[in-house]
């Protein structure tokens, strides 16, 4: 039953998100729920938003640079597109030795949010990091949201003690 306060909050939260994606569908849910995820997964508190937040950003900025130079200059070869990934993985999981980028899964749900969100916006590589920039930021404020929200119920006595 621990897990009961914070079900009934991410269950409501979960679909508000939802609903403004239907209202708004410049923005794409999953990205918002892949950015959500990464908060819990970077600690789910003050830090973890910070850290979340910062990987998201940096994943999504390296892909797309590295994108726009592969649409630029790699002359459409999924060959060169296959090398220019592994440098971004290669670089998004060594940027975890810096504090700020230490949720390495964070970076790379920056990367994958922008890449997949490129199909909703056909293409457009600025309007896809705005529209990714902005559920990546709102998924890691409902996150804050969820727990802070989560901490308004009573603890029972033994979850206290523990």
């Amino acid at each position: 039953m621990a897990l009961l306060p914070i079900s009934i909050v991410l269950g409501v939260l979960c679909g508000l998100w939802f609903q403004i994606t239907v209202w708004i569908p410049w923005l794409i849910a999953w990205v918002g729920f892949a950015a959500w995820a990464s908060f819990f997964y970077a600690g789910g508190d003050n830090a973890g938003f910070k850290k979340s937040l910062s990987a998201n950003v940096a994943g999504m900025l390296q892909g797309s640079v590295l994108f726009w130079l592969w649409v630029q200059y790699g002359s459409g070869s999924m060959i060169l597109l296959s090398i220019v990934i592994g440098v971004l993985c290669f670089i998004m999981t060594f940027e975890g030795n810096i504090s700020l980028l230490s949720a390495i899964p964070g970076q790379f749900v920056g990367a994958s949010g922008f890449f997949g969100n490129l199909c909703a916006h056909d293409g457009a590589i600025w309007v896809t990091l705005l529209s990714t920039l902005a559920c990546m930021v709102i998924g890691n404020l409902f996150g804050i949201v969820s727990v802070k929200i989560t901490d308004l119920f009573p603890k029972k006595a033994e979850e206290e003690s523990s």
